[in-house]
């Protein structure tokens, strides 16, 4: 007995370190990728606190179970915001239902993306376009069913692409950004300012270096600063691959000026998207849509054959008068 009440111990303790190294990490500048996983494994990690808040009970550890109570709370509050909605008065806005899909280095079936897209979306966001895979959507119907459209198709995993159903305008493939950035205006029936769409995908921190990925989600909060200053009164969206989750300190640092995470809007919690080409289900939320001056009131996660991340649909609600 024993030796099973001191093993219960050590996991208790073990328990409790897990749920330290996932809250720190949340707020530690990522230049090692143990910070990085770290960071992006802290809502596993920091359940950790509750195991130890009962191992600690059980042992009468009252010292220990305090400080791990307070681990808790802590743990909870910080995650509490992907939880909890943000109520919106639909009675003057239009509804757009905006897909952000990472195509896997153009690997994506191509009518399975455009029959997801024709269902549930209005604005299909694309990350890893190539210029084959463009094709092979045109092919399958998508200019048919989103009549405009600003694609910038590269090699492997740099192109990106932009499908609308709504007329788009000032159609612009941005500089100085390693997988593309691209942006368009869109005209909604009924909205008198014209939405700005960005369509973003951060380079990987893995394989390539953690300072490529550090650097561009140090420079983006000034790219998104200018988009919003050029909308105006306007909506601006920003979806696509940021590989990067709620909990990394460099990507909450988009949101600012105005800026907010849809998950966190909708209350929609850890909307894990990758990766989902592996024996486990997806893990992480990597994929987000951004808002800024309009509301995401609903997002979920679709499946995408041959991609390894899941799409994801979000429904945003835009003033139709600033």
């Amino acid at each position: 007995m024993r030796i099973i009440a001191i093993g219960a111990t050590v996991v208790g303790w073990s328990a409790f370190a897990a749920a330290v190294a996932g809250l720190a990490a949340r707020y530690l500048p990522i230049t090692w990728h143990i910070v990085l996983i770290a960071s992006a494994l802290s809502p596993y990690l920091m359940a950790g606190a509750v195991f130890a808040v009962l191992v600690f009970a059980m042992r009468r550890l009252w010292i220990p179970f305090g400080v791990a109570a307070a681990l808790v709370i802590a743990s909870t509050t910080v995650e509490t915001p992907l939880w909890a909605s943000q109520p919106v008065d639909r009675a003057d806005t239009s509804t757009v239902r905006v897909m952000t899909a990472n195509l896997y280095l153009g690997q994506a079936d191509p009518a399975s993306v455009v029959a997801m897209a024709e269902s549930n979306a209005d604005l299909l966001a694309v990350q890893e376009l190539t210029p084959e895979e463009s094709e092979r959507l045109s092919a399958a119907g998508i200019d048919r069913v989103f009549p405009y459209r600003v694609l910038d198709p590269r090699p492997e995993a740099s192109g990106t692409g932009l499908w609308s159903r709504f007329p788009t305008s000032l159609p612009r493939v941005h500089s100085g950004y390693v997988n593309g950035l691209i942006s368009a205006r869109t005209h909604l029936t009924g909205v008198a300012e014209d939405l700005t769409v960005l369509v973003a995908h951060m380079p990987g921190p893995w394989p390539q270096p953690l300072g490529m990925w550090a650097d561009e989600l140090g420079s983006a909060p000034q790219a998104l600063s200018d988009a919003a200053r050029a909308a105006g009164a306007g909506c601006v969206i920003v979806a696509g691959d940021f590989n990067a989750t709620f909990d990394m300190k460099p990507f909450r640092n988009l949101l600012r000026d105005g800026y907010r995470d849809g998950a966190e809007q909708a209350g929609s919690g850890i909307t894990a998207t990758y990766p989902a080409n592996s024996a486990v289900p997806p893990l992480i939320a990597i994929d987000h849509v951004l808002t800024h001056q309009c509301t995401v009131t609903s997002v979920r996660v679709v499946k995408l054959p041959g991609s390894d991340h899941r799409g994801l649909i979000s429904t945003v609600e835009v003033p139709k008068s600033p």
